[in-house]
């Protein structure tokens, strides 16, 4: 009797480790998906990414963790993930419509996130290896975001393509002396949001005395690089905020904040800006455009007529439009933006799934602990672009969704 369950202790200490390796492989495949989506089809214009991939092999969490998780967490992935069900099938249940593998990436994505997002946020609250874990991953994954729009310059798009480190739309556009880089995100606003997670992580990644941490200096600075190649003004603003997240945070758990520090940070951001400026063989006014009042103005109004066209869509549709893909919009494909994340939610997958996005993450980011950069972070790149289709800001949403119904986790 003895050996039976010695031998059962040694099978179950086996599949804890088991659990415990798959489960942080998981970890670093989501954390690079967000901010490196790799193609693993190099060549292919819509071809799947890493976060599909980091998507596909983290599903089995929503069984394997189950028992570890809180019962709100328990409840949430499989609500949501019936919640969204239902609505694909009342979508295409409409006259008319028509299923394609454009539909299916998209939906796979929203359910499978619903799904992994629980015990993600579960092994994040629980666990601070994890935590630090999933962030360095985030981190790894905004240097090379970074890295690619660098090779662009040098070894061409091309041969970046030909190891899926670019998309066939990759580009490096000229317009009014503003040159703005992007190769995995095929958009420069997308992949400034992406590489600006930097920011929170390398903040949730030195932990304590972050202002004086590496991680949160080498998050600042990948930032900035992106910056200059992206020249995106909401995700450099999303990263601002997220700074003084942190700073809030820090004053609601009574962390000593060094206040000749902070301008001594912003005295070095700053230099940093006008060195990065200086050094890059660029138009001199191309920051300078970019902050022009009149630039401001005439891109704020198009944004609010934006907004005003995707909330008619929505009233039309309140149930959602589903997916389109560029093919099915032609001409009219301009019409599919939304210039908001949550809008864009509100005008594929539906108007109360988006509404309920939206509260869960003011929610979390009200938590006012060690994940509240990352969600005020979020919410602020979520209402300047359209980042609810892409696989990886997809997970980051349910996930800082999830986490509204954390304890309390000290920064």
């Amino acid at each position: 009797m003895h050996g039976g369950v010695a031998a059962g202790r040694a099978r179950g200490l086996r599949w804890s480790q088991v659990r415990a390796a798959y489960g942080r492989t998981c970890l670093v495949l989501l954390g690079l998906g967000v901010t490196a989506p790799l193609f693993l089809t190099p060549g292919q214009l819509s071809g799947p990414r890493l976060g599909d991939l980091a998507l596909s092999a983290a599903l089995p969490m929503a069984v394997i963790e189950f028992r570890r998780m809180t019962p709100p967490l328990r409840a949430i992935g499989w609500i949501a993930a019936f919640v969204l069900t239902v609505t694909l099938l009342v979508q295409q249940s409409a006259v008319g419509a028509r299923f394609d593998a454009g539909d299916a990436a998209f939906w796979f994505r929203w359910i499978a996130s619903s799904l992994v997002a629980p015990p993600v946020a579960g092994m994040l609250v629980r666990d601070a290896a994890c935590r630090r874990l999933f962030f360095g991953a985030v981190l790894a994954g905004a240097a090379v975001h970074v890295a690619t729009s660098g090779l662009s310059l040098l070894v061409g798009r091309e041969a970046l393509q030909a190891v899926g480190l670019a998309s066939p739309r990759a580009m490096v556009t000229t317009v009014a002396a503003q040159v703005r880089i992007t190769t995995l995100a095929e958009h420069p606003n997308a992949a400034m949001a992406m590489i600006g997670l930097a920011v929170p992580a390398g903040i949730a990644l030195a932990r304590g005395r972050w202002t004086r941490g590496v991680a949160t200096w080498v998050g600042v600075c990948l930032a900035l690089l992106g910056f200059v190649g992206a020249l995106s003004r909401a995700g450099l603003a999303a990263a601002g905020v997220a700074w003084l997240a942190r700073i809030a945070v820090g004053r609601r758990w009574r962390e000593r904040f060094n206040v000749l520090g902070a301008v001594l940070a912003l005295c070095v951001v700053a230099a940093g800006v006008l060195t990065l400026q200086g050094g890059a063989d660029l138009d001199d006014m191309r920051f300078a455009e970019r902050f022009d009042r009149a630039a401001l103005a005439d891109n704020l109004a198009g944004r609010v007529e934006t907004w005003r066209r995707t909330l008619g869509q929505v009233a039309d549709r309140p149930w959602g439009a589903g997916w389109t893909t560029a093919q099915d919009m032609g001409s009219d494909r301009a019409l599919s933006v939304s210039h908001n994340g949550y809008l864009f939610m509100a005008r594929t997958v539906g108007a109360g799934a988006a509404v309920v996005l939206l509260v869960l993450h003011l929610v979390s980011a009200a938590r006012m602990d060690a994940f509240t950069p990352l969600a005020a972070y979020l919410i602020v790149a979520m209402f300047a672009e359209d980042l609810t289709q892409g696989a990886g800001f997809v997970f980051l949403c349910c996930l800082v969704a999830a986490l509204a119904w954390r304890r309390a986790t000290p920064p």
